[in-house]
């Protein structure tokens, strides 16, 4: 699929965040409620810099092309902590009116009926489940190169849906948000699982709360861990993204959840903080895709989905050496 090109009043970012300048300390790091260190993603107008000259949308290009990160210092270095090495992805909504929700993707290959189903089909299809060979849909796989505990896995399993039926609140805290999942587990609704990633899809309104501030104005989505038991859990929040800080102007709602879940499941992955032990991250503190935030965004090959790009070291794994120091858009 070729990449749509914008003009560049579509591809301004709507305002709705304070600008944000590199000296300024790691704008991905906020706290729980309860003090726990939250890997966040900010919204595009948060991020901006007027110096920056990377571009939201990334140029059209034959071949695998690898763009300067925006954010960050230097290359990724191996922490000790773990990594996911057979992730999955277990979809949790909310309620109905956001997995009903007809904001769905304009531009995709399929049309889809609401965001549940759009979001099923790009978990299904975000791998290409054969390692890293500067293919066009290696999406995902870019993160092979960091399996230093026990080789990532090219797979990534689609545990399908469970869509709730809560009521809409203003706001919940991190802390809540934890309850919640693990009352869904103790009400045997979803299964607890080391090994999956568990995405909460929030309706329109509701907004979570951290120490800096609430979603869609101070973020956009986060992932972290909880202990439940003997077990290591892994989440990331999905606000409705429809809100001024965390749009795009030419985007739906359903393309920038597939933006900011591309970015929260591959960190998840190769950084999920188990036991308070951390695995991959630079000099400054940023996670791999951190360093390629809102910059160079592209369509997928396979289904023609918005995803972010993701850092590459230019590490050797399995066979395969992935492109050097920089934000990797697969060929196109």
């Amino acid at each position: 699929m070729k990449r749509l090109v914008f003009a560049c009043a579509a591809l301004s970012l709507i305002a709705g965040g304070q600008m944000y300048s590199q000296g300024g300390g790691n704008p991905f790091i906020d706290h729980s409620d309860t003090g726990e260190t939250i890997h966040v993603l900010p919204g595009p107008a948060v991020l901006h810099n007027p110096h920056d000259r990377q571009p939201t949308i990334a140029p059209p290009q034959q071949g695998t092309a690898v763009f300067p990160p925006s954010f960050g210092s230097g290359d990724l270095s191996d922490h000790g902590g773990l990594e996911i090495a057979n992730a999955g992805f277990w979809a949790i909504y909310w309620n109905s009116s956001v997995a009903g929700s007809t904001a769905t993707s304009t531009s995709t290959t399929a049309q889809y009926a609401n965001i549940q189903a759009q979001i099923d089909d790009f978990i299904t299809n975000f791998p290409d489940n054969a390692n890293w060979d500067n293919s066009s849909t290696d999406d995902y796989e870019v993160i092979q190169q960091y399996g230093s505990n026990a080789p990532i896995a090219n797979t990534l399993t689609n545990w399908g849906a469970f869509v709730d039926t809560a009521s809409t609140q203003s706001s919940i805290s991190d802390r809540s948000l934890r309850n919640y999942i693990a009352g869904l587990f103790n009400a045997g609704k979803v299964p607890a699982r080391t090994d999956t990633i568990y995405g909460v899809y929030l309706p329109p309104g509701m907004r979570v709360t951290l120490q800096g501030g609430a979603s869609c104005s101070a973020f956009c989505g986060y992932h972290s861990h909880f202990t439940y038991g003997s077990m290591q859990i892994k989440y990331a929040a999905f606000p409705y993204l429809n809100c001024s800080a965390c749009k795009l102007s030419s985007l739906t709602v359903a393309d920038m959840l597939t933006i900011v879940t591309s970015h929260e499941i591959r960190e998840a992955v190769t950084d999920p903080g188990d036991n308070g032990v951390n695995a991959w991250y630079d000099a400054a503190g940023y996670e791999a895709d951190d360093k390629c935030a809102w910059h160079n965004l592209y369509q997928m090959t396979k289904g023609g989905f918005w995803v972010q790009p993701e850092y590459s070291n230019g590490l050797t794994r399995n066979g395969s050496t992935f492109p050097q120091h920089g934000c990797v858009v697969p060929n196109r």
